[in-house]
């Protein structure tokens, strides 16, 4: 398992340490990197190709080389091995406690951690985990590029209402990350959907369903396409000046 500190946590931990509150700041971490893990070996699991695990001070990215066809029900499973290992570990702490190994202090540390990681995290905004579970329920009703669209709308809209509600330095600091965060997925959904259909036609996957469509833009994740009375796979083959 690779895993990188980033630079910044580096930063928030000195100040941690300087201004006494290290304890919160190791557990805060201890916690992410908990939740990270559980995204790792929940993706393992479905095969994976794993590339790194980023720890910022406020969260943690689990990055991975797979392709964007890849299916929607194994990101949603990798996607709940970080809830899930960060719940084993919150109620691991609670019966620690209950047997008096940990102090009261250090377990109502740890329960705030949980329920403000969890409550952040669910966000319907990218990149936290809310946000892609959003956007894996939209790839299941709409096609993949309208649902990256409707993705980026609904981060936006709830990146104002995070803003309104939130005005610590901390929630300052989140909502600058998210917003360039949000940016970078605009910047690249042309680039993503030509790289979605681009695996489609070098990797000629086998999806069990069937959809009929009259514009490529409507291609759909998990899907095979009929497109305009064309077979998908003859259909990029001619788009990309390939002989069947």
């Amino acid at each position: 398992m690779k895993v990188k500190i980033h630079t910044s946590t580096y930063i928030v931990l000195l100040f941690s340490f300087l201004s006494g509150y290290f304890e919160y700041m190791y557990l805060l971490l201890l916690t992410i990197f908990i939740h990270e893990s559980g995204h790792y070996f929940f993706s393992s699991l479905v095969g994976f190709k794993y590339k790194e695990i980023i720890i910022y001070p406020f969260g943690g990215l689990t990055l991975y080389n797979e392709d964007l066809n890849v299916s929607a029900n194994k990101e949603l499973f990798s996607l709940l091995g970080g809830i899930t290992f960060q719940l084993l570990f919150y109620f691991l702490m609670k019966n620690l406690f209950i047997n008096s190994y940990i102090t009261l202090h250090v377990f109502n540390i740890i329960k705030k951690i949980n329920y403000l990681l969890l409550s952040f995290n669910f966000l319907p905004i990218l990149p936290l985990d809310g946000g892609k579970l959003l956007n894996i329920v939209l790839d299941k009703i709409f096609s993949y590029k309208l649902a990256n669209i409707i993705s980026i709308i609904i981060s936006i809209v709830f990146i104002i209402i995070f803003t309104i509600l939130n005005k610590s330095y901390l929630s300052i600091i989140l909502t600058i990350f998210l917003i360039k965060s949000i940016y970078k997925e605009y910047k690249l959904i042309n680039y993503k959907y030509n790289k979605f259909i681009l695996e489609r036609y070098i990797n000629n996957y086998k999806f069990n369903k069937i959809k009929i469509i009259n514009n490529i833009n409507k291609l759909k994740r998990d899907n095979t396409h009929i497109i305009n009375n064309v077979f998908e796979r003859d259909y990029l083959n001619k788009l990309f000046d390939r002989k069947v």
